[in-house]
């Protein structure tokens, strides 16, 4: 990593050979995700995001008439709860519960948590009680591994492995929403957590997650409070021999303070911690656009996609399919072309010929709007069912988006058409598992193309 020192101003570009380097890092799956206490954040009715630690404080604050300040720490305001003897633990413990359970159902989270759970991280270190993150993997039909720490009753070590083959696992540190006696809330909590952490081997974190640690690599800090002293000791458990094997950059959310002076010395002269002057909403996204740079690089650099698909389906009706498909589609090496591409390119009819010589897959995406009169794919469709031969690299899948019957049609002939059983994807609350199916699909038949 080079010595770069020089901070750029709050809001602008982080220097683009570090963005390169993390999104390498990320894409070689050598670069751990951290999210901080204020990563988590859900919309409010005025647009603005917040993290849902603050609103759970809130919630469970009502009525105490704290300051603004301590009415936003949970551990201040569980703390105070427990000092003042209003509640008891098994209450106080529940009214967090009751606060996770509605916003699992209710929250909309910010847009680059989902954003992030589509890098190819191996390992995702939740600070927070919820498993929200980890939803987004079951959502996209994706392997991956969640667990937590229970600081009251550890667990054996569950061995884990972090092998270029296995699925990424997503760990809470501080415990599960789910499973009450693991949560670390009050004061009390945290010294009895950090006792833990610091004692008796077989009740501290499980050594295999502490000795991928020790492996170099690189780690981004999101939405933390480096003020906060607790996480000093965690730290230091987590990298006790790694502190030259590591690499470690801070962001807040946008709006959140930024680490001070005091705090920066701790962290830098520690933990070589960088905190660059950029929030994590532009540090997130100005990443993802290097990240898929490296998806999208020359044969030189051996990324070359192993096939070319071109997508096609009604824009105006369709286009919310379409852009589900294309996420699935992500994790294989395969170069997507829909008619958005054609835009500038003159007539579109023509366009799709052209596009018809250059891919080794077609994707009709079928609604009844696919047969709108102004499709310019339906002129073609006779051409391109009758080109369809998969062992001469060339396969037509129509892919049936919602209920409609395909006899007397060109593409009812066709045995390609997916899901099985000519099942719509949508419709019936499954369309991440039949996209999953599809994407599996596609891997497999471009895996014979080598």
């Amino acid at each position: 990593m080079p010595e770069e020192r020089s901070q750029p101003a709050a809001g602008q570009n982080l220097p683009a050979v570090i963005y390169q380097n993390i999104a390498r890092q990320i894409r070689e799956g050598s670069c751990v995700l951290f999210l901080g206490p204020t990563a988590l954040a859900a919309q409010q009715p005025d647009g603005s995001y917040r993290p849902l630690i603050e609103l759970c404080a809130n919630h469970v604050a009502k009525g105490l008439n704290l300051s603004p300040a301590e009415e936003d720490s949970l551990a201040q305001v569980t703390s105070t709860l427990r000092m003042r003897n209003l509640l008891s633990d098994t209450m106080i413990i529940a009214a967090v519960q009751d606060f996770y359970q509605k916003a699992e159902r209710e929250a909309k989270l910010h847009p680059l948590l989902e954003q992030l759970a589509d890098l190819p991280f191996k390992i995702i270190i939740n600070t927070s009680p919820d498993d929200f993150f980890a939803r987004y993997y079951a959502q996209a039909v994706r392997d991956y591994t969640f667990d937590f720490y229970n600081f009251r009753k550890p667990n054996p070590d569950p061995l884990f492995k972090f092998t270029e083959n296995s699925a990424p696992l997503v760990y809470n540190l501080f415990g599960f929403y789910k499973k009450p006696e693991s949560l670390v809330l009050t004061y009390s909590d945290q010294l009895g957590y950090v006792n833990k952490i610091t004692g008796a081997q077989h009740e501290r974190l499980p050594d295999s997650l502490l000795a991928a640690f020790n492996v170099p690599r690189f780690y981004l800090f999101m939405g933390f409070d480096f003020e906060d002293w607790s996480l000093r000791l965690l730290l230091d458990s987590l990298f006790k021999n790694a502190r030259n094997n590591i690499q470690p950059f801070a962001y807040p959310l946008k709006g959140e303070p930024d680490a001070g002076p005091q705090a920066k010395v701790f962290f830098q002269g520690e933990f070589r911690m960088e905190f660059p002057k950029v929030d994590m909403e532009t540090f997130v996204s100005n990443l993802l656009v290097h990240v898929q740079g490296l998806d999208g690089q020359s044969a030189s650099d051996n990324e070359a996609p192993q096939a070319e698909v071109l997508i096609l389906h009604h824009e105006a009706a369709d286009e919310a399919g379409c852009a589900a498909l294309l996420k699935h589609l992500k994790p294989l090496k395969v170069r997507a072309w829909t008619l958005a591409d054609a835009l500038g390119e003159g007539d579109q009819t023509a366009w799709i010929k052209q596009k018809l010589e250059q891919c080794q897959v077609v994707l009709p995406l079928i609604s009844a709007d696919f047969f709108d009169d102004k499709n310019p794919a339906l002129p073609l469709i006779d051409e391109i069912v009758k080109r369809n031969n998969p062992r001469a690299r060339f396969l037509v899948m129509p892919i049936l988006l919602k209920s409609l019957s395909l006899d007397g049609t060109a593409l009812g002939s066709l045995k390609t058409t997916r899901p099985l059983n000519r099942t719509p994807v949508f419709g019936e609350g499954q369309e991440d598992k039949h996209l999953a199916d599809i994407a599996e699909t596609l891997k497999k038949y471009i895996d014979t193309l080598a």
